[in-house]
């Protein structure tokens, strides 16, 4: 049933009972709207500073403080602009962004000068942007693009060889984790849930599967309020860097991950896990006014350095107030293989009441919004191609339950994406290769797979639907 917008607004508002601080970031006066910087910029003549923050990002509080060293430097300069990573993902991505703090430097005609990840210090800071204003452009990042040409098992064996022969290289023996840099990638610092599962599903790497999951309970898993904080630095082996942030993203996944492990070993340790993880949803990211779960919980070191006994004491950090698709269609997923795996309906209710409140709310005439903020009822992008596809998936798994889901999953498969890359091409061509198998075909050859990717979860899914094909074909 449709909700009427004013009393949508309301039961967000009310419902939403952990609100963020205000952020006065860096004491420099930022534009917020892309365009219209660009147009400032060239008025004046000016390079734009573009930061992409994130408001759970501890590294970006870092970074802010080394902003705001240099805010006369940047307002006198360029123009500035701030956009957030999660909410302007089309332009996160469409710039190269892999995580946050991410800085771009266009120049008055929005040509990039220079970009980089991270957070520097301000007199290292000042001296980049000393190039920018001078006009040196930064080189090219190195790609190796593959072309699907044919959907046969030639490829699937040859991609699939590429990314055993990858994450090999990647393992860390002692901290476990495919996140160490490669030959064919760059260095990612977050676990890999998608490519644990994946491995344990086609019966690969194993020991070092099940090695790194509970590495990741050790390290990542937190005992006191439940749930996965987003990433430690492996490289540093005797000072871990955590990133104290609990996003729905990394928690959805690892649930689903842990489910699978214990499938395989019936180690209770990891079902234990995936249900502790299940309750730190709820408790800190559930959105009671619509049914789904919000985007992250801040990151907040002070808080997660007290005792035990102190910590419950103290009221915890507060949560992003963004619903994302993208991440709502993971914990759909994680909510179900937590059903599938102990037949509790509350599971169930739970997954159905959050897809209901997607298609309602966010699946329009005009396509799919990628959020809508609970603090203002505002919803934002339309037709990003990783929405699209996780949803996707999600509702395939839904109609596997309830069959009437799956009209709602063919009008998202319709939806033309305005922003695409060849993850979410492949995760569009899975569900499609187990509803149409030569539509599935066409949307594949063609695509140019980067195989210097980042993420190795990225190459999860393609090779699961050339799988699904190969498998097809032969019978």
């Amino acid at each position: 049933m449709k909700v009427l917008l004013p009393l949508l607004v309301l039961l967000l508002t009310l419902g939403c009972d952990r609100k963020l601080p205000e952020r006065n970031v860096s004491g420099i006066e930022w534009r917020e709207e892309y365009h219209s910087a660009l147009r400032e910029a060239e008025e004046r003549s000016r390079p734009v500073f573009l930061y992409f923050s994130a408001l759970w990002c501890s590294w970006c509080r870092e970074y802010e403080k080394e902003l705001s060293r240099l805010a006369p430097y940047i307002s006198g300069n360029f123009v500035p602009l701030l956009l957030d990573s999660d909410r302007d993902r089309d332009l996160f991505l469409s710039f190269g962004g892999r995580g946050t703090p991410f800085t771009v430097v266009l120049s008055p005609r929005g040509r990039v000068l220079l970009r980089f990840h991270g957070s520097v210090r301000a007199e290292d800071l000042k001296d980049i942007l000393s190039l920018a204003l001078q006009g040196s452009v930064q080189p090219t990042e190195r790609k190796e693009v593959f072309t699907l040409e044919r959907v046969d098992e030639k490829t699937y064996n040859l991609l699939l060889n590429l990314y055993l022969r990858d994450l090999e290289s990647r393992y860390d023996p002692s901290f476990g984790g495919f996140s160490s840099p490669s030959e064919g990638g760059s260095l990612f610092k977050w676990s890999t849930p998608l490519t644990y599962a994946y491995f344990l599903d086609i019966g690969a790497m194993e020991e070092e599967v099940l090695f790194s999951l509970k590495k990741d309970i050790e390290f990542l898993y937190d005992p006191v309020d439940g749930g996965f904080f987003n990433f430690y630095d492996r490289t540093r082996a005797y000072e871990f860097y955590f990133e104290t942030s609990k996003s729905l993203r990394v928690n959805a996944l690892m649930v689903t991950a842990l489910l699978k492990a214990y499938e395989e070993t019936r180690e209770e340790e990891f079902l234990k896990t995936a249900l502790g993880t299940h309750r730190y949803l709820i408790s800190f990211l559930y959105h009671r006014g619509s049914g789904c779960f919000l985007n992250a919980q801040v990151s907040d070191p002070d808080y997660y350095n007290l005792p035990p006994e102190r910590r419950r004491r103290r009221k915890p950090p507060p949560t992003d107030t963004a619903l994302i698709v993208e991440d709502n269609a993971k914990a759909i997923l994680a909510l179900l293989e937590l059903y599938r795996i102990t037949g509790k309906e509350s599971f169930k209710r739970t997954a159905f009441g959050c897809a209901e409140y997607i298609t309602d709310n966010l699946l329009t005439p005009e396509g799919l919004y990628r959020y809508l903020d609970v603090e203002n009822g505002k919803r934002g992008l339309l037709n990003m191609g990783r929405d699209i596809g996780w949803f996707a998936i999600a509702l395939l798994r839904l109609s596997k339950e309830e069959p009437s889901y799956r009209e709602t999953l063919l009008k998202v498969l319709d939806i033309k994406p305005s922003h695409e890359d060849w993850v979410s091409r492949s995760m569009v061509a899975y569900v499609l290769s187990n509803l149409d198998r030569e539509r599935a075909r066409r949307l594949l050859e063609g695509t140019d797979v980067v195989l210097s990717y980042q993420n190795p979860d990225d190459m999860v899914f393609l090779l699961k639907v050339l799988e699904n094909l190969i498998e097809r074909d032969e019978i």
